[in-house]
């Protein structure tokens, strides 16, 4: 994930009273459930219509929460399938709250109304992030559902009205892509504070006809980075732009903050650098709805431990896996376009998922990397 708005902010107005925020760091993913009740073709989790019998119980999510509590996990993702159709959701989000974990929510929000608003509020979710990935029909062809638009704007205008933080999030596809300036003349006129740009992270080879091919990739970037630095010089209304499942992004903000202002690429480069690109089985997990742990929702192949058989905590820190052991100690040995990258310690080699996806091979290169050969050669 590359916060383009926050790191930009760093550049340009260094704020000298930034504080640490003594936690692990560690970000988890939990889709409680696979239940969803749209049919969406980039869909990671292959959700389906009805769940299976066999996905955690309250009992044992609870206790999962006690354990990422003792380890101090930075922010709880609840994602799905459709988070809001597990029964137990706000009890979940309300007990891991008292247990000192931010939480987010993830949906499509076509289910939410005025008394899960009430809910939100009430389970102390800080951020609700709804999908839209196009204005109207658009959005209701490629979610599977005709409706669905008007429903998640609603439920937008319902938590924003409520005061809840709520953003927009985007899947950046070839079927999306030519939506993003409506996307975000929306983001503007519904005054909303934050917009996660999504690029497909296929797990399968299945759905690569939808990834985003390089050129289009560059250009659509190419706006979103105008668009922060739009939103960077305008102080009447603070608004995020953030990126995700593409970490080439990062070399790209810089080569593109290096070309139009050369003075501010080193502080850009030295923040890039900092984040360091990539973070799973490192700085982010995933919990399936069965209680597998992986390192991130698309490396579905890698499974480090289950929480019904042992705690996150000792799953996490042994993980297992040679991959695991190797992205943490920044030991990579790529092959392919990576291997030959100046930008591994920005992008962190991208996602492995889709490498392996692509080439069966977890050292493989990133498919939906957009930088040209002389681009990552130049370092």
């Amino acid at each position: 994930m590359l916060r383009i708005s926050r790191l930009l902010k760093g550049v340009y107005y260094p704020d000298s009273n930034g504080k640490t925020h003594g936690r692990s760091g560690i970000v988890v993913i939990w889709n409680l459930t696979n239940r969803c009740n749209l049919a969406c073709p980039h869909c990671y989790a292959d959700a389906k219509s009805r769940v299976k019998t066999d996905e955690l119980s309250t009992r044992e999510a609870i206790r999962v929460i006690d354990d990422l509590a003792r380890k101090k996990v930075l922010v709880l993702i609840l994602s799905g399938g459709e988070p809001i159709l597990r029964q137990d959701l706000y009890e979940l989000a309300k007990y891991a709250k008292e247990k000192g974990i931010s939480c987010a929510l993830s949906t499509n929000g076509t289910l939410i109304n005025e008394s899960h608003v009430k809910k939100i509020l009430e389970s102390g979710i800080g951020y609700v992030g709804i999908s839209l990935d196009g204005i109207q029909e658009k959005h209701d062809e490629f979610r599977g559902r005709q409706g669905a638009y008007g429903a998640s704007l609603e439920a937008i205008r319902l938590c924003r009205d409520a005061g809840i933080k709520v953003g927009l999030r985007v899947s950046l596809t070839s079927y999306t892509a030519s939506e993003l300036p409506r996307i975000f003349h929306l983001f503007e006129e519904e005054k909303l504070v934050k917009l996660y740009i999504s690029h497909m992270n296929y797990s399968n080879k299945a759905a690569r006809h939808i990834a985003l091919d390089p050129v289009r990739t560059r250009e659509s970037m190419s706006f979103v980075i105008r668009k922060a630095m739009e939103y960077l010089k305008d102080t009447s209304f603070s608004r995020e732009i953030v990126t995700g499942n593409n970490d080439a992004d990062a070399p790209f903000l810089f080569l593109s903050i290096q070309r139009e202002d050369p003075d501010h690429s080193k502080k850009t480069y030295a923040l890039l650098k900092k984040t360091g690109g990539n973070g799973s089985g490192v700085r982010l997990a995933n919990i399936d709805p069965w209680g597998a742990v992986h390192p991130d929702p698309f490396c579905r192949n890698i499974t480090l431990g289950n929480v019904r058989e042992k705690s996150f905590n000792e799953i996490w820190s042994h993980p297992g896996h040679s991959l695991i052991h190797s992205l943490r100690e920044r030991n990579m040995p790529f092959n392919g376009r990576c291997g030959d990258c100046g930008f591994i310690e920005l992008c962190g080699g991208n996602s492995r998922g889709r490498a392996f996806a692509h080439h069966d091979d977890w050292w493989g290169s990133d498919p939906s990397c957009y930088l040209s050969n002389e681009e990552i050669s130049m370092q």
